[in-house]
């Protein structure tokens, strides 16, 4: 590995650990040319997925994408980054549990949606308001009453 600091590829790892509840780990790295450290991240190479938008339009499955959905959902929330961090690998890794290597938008908002609703309601109503394109305070009361009584959420219309 490249030192980002100095650019020579030799150095030691002093810590190694698992992170996204095991989809990867996280390796503390020292370079033995200017003792700066540094972390590296490794995670099993898998089929790329794809994610078929509503114009028909196709691109590669993006998982900062999904994470900058959630950390904006979540903004000022207390809530610890290793739970979010957990919530994004468990939407990638229910997406990949399907089998399929195209999935729809909509199958990425509902999983996101569903993580939401068991990490944070405030975190759910936000994202469900921008992904499902709320035009009027019925929208978010309707949201809240599904809310309130567990039931699954609807598809964006």
């Amino acid at each position: 590995m490249r030192c980002p600091y100095c650019g020579v590829d030799r150095d030691r790892v002093v810590d190694s650990r698992p992170v996204d509840d095991g989809e990867a780990i996280r390796r503390r790295r020292e370079c033995l040319a200017c003792q700066q450290r540094f972390s590296t991240y490794e995670r099993a190479e898998q089929a790329p997925l794809v994610v078929r938008k509503r114009s028909g339009r196709t691109e590669p499955f993006d998982r900062d994408k999904v994470l900058s959905g959630i950390v904006r959902a979540t903004k000022n929330l207390p809530l610890e980054p290793d739970a979010i961090r957990r919530v994004v690998a468990r939407v990638e890794a229910r997406l990949r549990a399907t089998g399929r290597r195209e999935l729809r938008s909509e199958e990425v908002g509902a999983e996101v949606l569903d993580a939401l609703r068991d990490l944070d309601p405030v975190a759910y109503v936000r994202f469900a308001s921008v992904y499902k394109g709320f035009t009027s305070p019925d929208d978010f009361v309707r949201e809240l009453a599904s809310l309130e009584k567990g039931t699954a959420p609807k598809a964006p219309r």
